[in-house]
């Protein structure tokens, strides 16, 4: 029993030992004592010594200064231990050894140094990638810090009042020169004038069944079918109005629209909103100014109105046979596209190319459906006006190139040198203008936006980089135009190279070009198609005014060159090759056609594709080709070597003079408005 008893205890003291031993919480314990007291064994074998006092304390400090591992410091310890005992023995003093041992500190790096150096490999390149990771991270803080302290005191420089520059182009003329006063008052009249009708108009299309509902009639000049239940009240209006349109007319060939330009409309308590609303001058400190982005063009829907109002004035005087009125109104169409762009921009020369193309259209309209309106000395005023059109189908760009000037003086320091900085007024500005405003606001009204700051910095291109990528555009695109299309695979493959370089992250890097860099490729097709409407619309004329002189038409466009055309138009979509004239003589029609090929570069005899609108794209003619390297193919004469034409089967009818040889009892409906006009509506 007693046996039993005692071998009972020795087995639970065994345990009680061994958890101890092991418990989890007493090594957590331990070890933080340890690292409190890293010197604890070292005081501990000492003291097991019969060492003087002196020098245990020489020993302790010189063990407690190397900052090794536990391990290493009882072996130093027990190293130092027998060399003191050794000297001891031979009879040297305590004193005598603290001399000889030096420096307690500079002993301590010693041995520190060559204990490391038998330290285990992994530890060695652990010990490696520590520095280097916090190297970097010195680096990087470093790094951050200088581009903090840029980024924050960095202000813009904004030195040039670009608005001023071009409201100042007025100054030479007086103002009878000025067409906008009289487009103003001309415009104001017309809204009091039509207002009750175009109500009225509206409250009939509303208590219309949906499915016998047709569109508000004023709503739709100049294409209002003659059966519309609008037609009659809304010519009347036009006629009623005769006196004000004849103003308008005389204004139209004015040598100026002479708008003074502004960046917002002045409220006035208690009146709306219009194109009227006068504007608040632009400030003679452009620091007070907005950015030219934010100019306002109020006279571009004013000129859109009324080439439609022109146009369908002049269907009205054709239907009464009143040729000299149709020819006003179509001259008076012509004058106001050729009111100089002084502001430069690229909508405004979309919106003149349009009202030519409205023009085109109208010419070309009456002719088909009343023939003999227009006299011999019509169309020949006509081709000449025509003519002097032909400037306005060029854009100028100057507009275009203030607007990315200015924002860039907004946006970046400058240096003096051509060159600065991004600054957190310029984030702001590229953030608004890239329409990321959500996402970057999300940002900036949180503190990640004074984090992510200055990053941009590091990432966004500077002013220098910027203007010569935008400039270098620009030059390339007026390079093409000045060439012809067969030359657009340069300014494709530029705005390719563009787009693969522009990066945007909200918050921290925008980049200016792609926000400024309008759609160039496709203004420059816009601008090559208005230069074959025209050169056909003056085709259309010499063959009208030869079918009066001979009383037949021209059998080929060989016969009206050099007495109705200088030289027989060029395809532009058929290099070397003149537009294609087609006479008409069926049992159905009679007529003519002028054709090109269109965007496939086949003759396809003067067929239509009816449900392509891409048979016109000269981005699609001349698409660019690359060879194996990804390098643009250019022959020896530097002309770019385009790929195959990428555009749709049929050709691109420019004008349709053909009419029925029978009378019908069909409803007459005119034709759809000018596609031109119509995307800019």
């Amino acid at each position: 029993m007693s046996h039993s008893q005692n071998s009972s205890d020795s087995t639970i003291a065994h345990l009680w030992h061994w958890s101890i031993e092991n418990s989890p919480l007493l090594h957590l314990t331990r070890w933080m004592i340890h690292r409190g007291y890293p010197s604890l064994q070292t005081n501990e074998l000492l003291n097991d010594t019969d060492l003087p006092e002196q020098l245990r304390a020489l020993i302790h400090t010189t063990v407690h200064k190397t900052k090794l591992w536990k391990s290493e410091r009882i072996d130093i310890t027990q190293e130092l231990i027998a060399h003191t005992q050794d000297a001891l023995q031979a009879g040297r003093t305590p004193d005598q050894i603290t001399q000889s041992f030096g420096n307690p500190k500079k002993v301590a790096k010693l041995l520190r140094r060559s204990t490391k150096r038998k330290r285990p490999l992994y530890w060695r390149t652990l010990r490696t990638i520590r520095r280097s990771i916090t190297t970097v991270i010195l680096l990087i803080f470093i790094t951050y810090a200088g581009l903090a302290a840029r980024f924050y005191i960095g202000n813009p420089n904004i030195t040039e009042n670009y608005i001023l520059t071009i409201n100042a182009q007025n100054d030479p003329y007086t103002e009878d020169q000025k067409a906008w006063p009289i487009y103003k008052e001309v415009r104001e009249l017309w809204e009091t004038h039509t207002q009750e009708a175009t109500a009225s108009q509206i409250a009939r299309e509303e208590a219309t069944e949906l499915e016998n509902r047709v569109s508000v009639g004023i709503l739709n000049i100049p294409q209002i079918p003659l059966d519309h239940p609008d037609y009659e009240e809304t010519a009347q209006l036009f006629r009623d109005f005769a006196p004000q349109f004849e103003r308008l007319r005389q204004a139209a060939h004015r040598p100026i629209i002479g708008i003074e330009l502004g960046f917002k409309f002045e409220k006035t308590e208690n009146q709306e909103w219009s194109e009227f609303t006068p504007m608040i001058p632009p400030s003679n400190n452009p620091v007070e100014n907005p950015s030219m982005i934010s100019m306002l063009l109020p006279h571009l829907g004013t000129l859109r109105r009324f080439s439609n109002d022109l146009y369908f004035d002049a269907l009205l005087a054709a239907r009464d046979g009143n040729g000299e009125l149709v020819y006003q109104d179509l001259s008076a169409m012509l004058a106001m596209s050729r009111h100089p762009n002084h502001e430069g921009t690229l909508i405004t020369d979309l919106v003149n190319i349009a009202m030519i193309a409205n023009a085109t259209e109208a010419i070309q309209q009456i002719i088909r459906q009343y023939p003999a309106t227009l006299t011999r000395e019509h169309l020949v005023a006509l081709a000449h006006e025509l003519t002097l059109c032909r400037p306005a189908l060029d854009y100028s760009y100057t507009g275009e190139i203030m607007m990315f000037d200015d924002l860039l003086q907004r946006a970046y320091t400058d240096d003096g040198q051509g060159n600065g900085r991004i600054t957190m007024t310029g984030m702001d500005m590229l953030a608004e203008y890239a329409g990321m405003q959500d996402d970057y606001f999300q940002i900036a009204n949180s503190p990640m936006r004074y984090a992510t700051g200055p990053l941009s910095l590091a990432v966004t291109p500077d002013r220098k980089t910027e203007y010569t990528r935008y400039h270098s555009m620009m030059d390339t695109i007026q390079r093409v135009a000045k060439l012809g299309p067969q030359y657009m695979p340069l300014s494709q493959h530029q705005e390719n190279l563009l787009n693969r370089q522009t990066k945007i992250i909200p918050g921290v890097q925008y980049s200016l070009v792609d926000i400024m860099m309008p759609a160039l490729g496709a203004a420059l097709n816009r601008s090559f198609q208005a230069h074959m409407d025209l050169d056909a619309a003056l085709t259309m004329l010499a063959i009208e005014i030869y079918t009066i002189d001979h009383i037949q038409l021209p059998e080929s466009l060989h016969d009206l060159t050099p007495t109705y055309l200088p030289s027989i138009p060029k395809d532009l979509h058929n290099p070397g090759h003149p537009l294609i004239y087609k006479p008409i003589n069926t049992p159905d029609s009679t007529g003519y056609i002028v054709y090109s090929v269109g965007a496939d570069a086949d003759d396809d005899g003067g067929t239509v594709n009816p449900d392509e609108r891409t048979h016109t794209s000269f981005r699609l003619r001349f698409h660019p080709s690359y060879d194996k390297d990804k390098n643009l193919r250019i022959d020896q004469a530097g002309v770019p070597i385009p790929d195959e034409p990428r555009g749709p089967d049929g050709d691109w009818i420019l004008i349709d003079i053909t009419r029925p040889t029978t009378k019908t009892t069909t409803k007459t409906k005119e034709p759809d408005q000018s596609p031109a006009l119509e995307s800019l509506n």
